[in-house]
């Protein structure tokens, strides 16, 4: 009777071990909260929990405070709201969002996660003729990123980092992008096709 209660206190140790140690690519269901470390996220076990809430910046802010688009703020049983500074991301129990110049959603989840940094620069002010001032105009900026779930490698998504670093891993499908005359217009295809062809800890 104790080997059979020793062999089920066993077992169920190892499903509880195995079960933390499944990828968030794996994952049945995102968990929601905060990740204060990209391995809680590879991990899709949050540390915190609470009422968590993206508060988004003017642009005006965002130029001449040079502050991020937007900030997480974590709400208490009051109301009142406490800025939070020191995580890598967090999920609101559907999406991810990566601390990166504010929070950018996770468009892709997969072998490399694809998300939009986006931010707002000012550029060359223009004369206004009714009243003789000068303006200054806004010029929204986004820059496509893709995170490796394996490792936590942030790149730009080029087509030279697609050819350098990612597609070396398949080369197949590295060919395939050598040849193609329309690939800078087709880079988030690229990492659809590596991500349905090729799963994280397979290698």
């Amino acid at each position: 009777m104790k080997q059979l209660l020793c062999f089920w206190n066993l077992l169920l140790l190892g499903i509880s071990v195995a079960a933390q140690n499944v990828l968030i690519t794996d994952a049945p269901q995102l968990k929601k909260g905060l990740y204060k470390t990209f391995e809680e996220f590879q991990s899709n076990n949050p540390s915190e929990e609470g009422d968590l809430v993206i508060k988004n910046r003017s642009s005006a802010a965002q130029i001449y405070l040079l502050a991020n688009r937007n900030e997480l703020v974590l709400r208490d049983g009051a109301g009142q709201e406490h800025k939070l500074k020191n995580y890598w991301g967090f999920c609101d129990g559907r999406n991810i969002y990566i601390k990166d110049n504010g929070l950018n959603k996770l468009q892709e989840i997969g072998y490399y996660c694809i998300y939009a940094l986006h931010g707002i620069q000012p550029s060359r002010g223009y004369l206004n003729q009714a009243d003789m001032t000068t303006n200054s105009i806004s010029t929204p900026v986004v820059l496509k990123k893709v995170l490796n779930v394996v490792t936590g490698q942030i790149l730009e998504l080029s087509a030279y980092n697609l050819k350098k670093y990612i597609l070396p891993q398949d080369s197949v499908l590295l060919d395939e992008f050598r040849g193609d005359r329309e690939k800078k217009d087709q880079l988030e295809y690229y990492i659809f096709r590596f991500n349905q062809r090729n799963k994280p800890g397979t290698k």
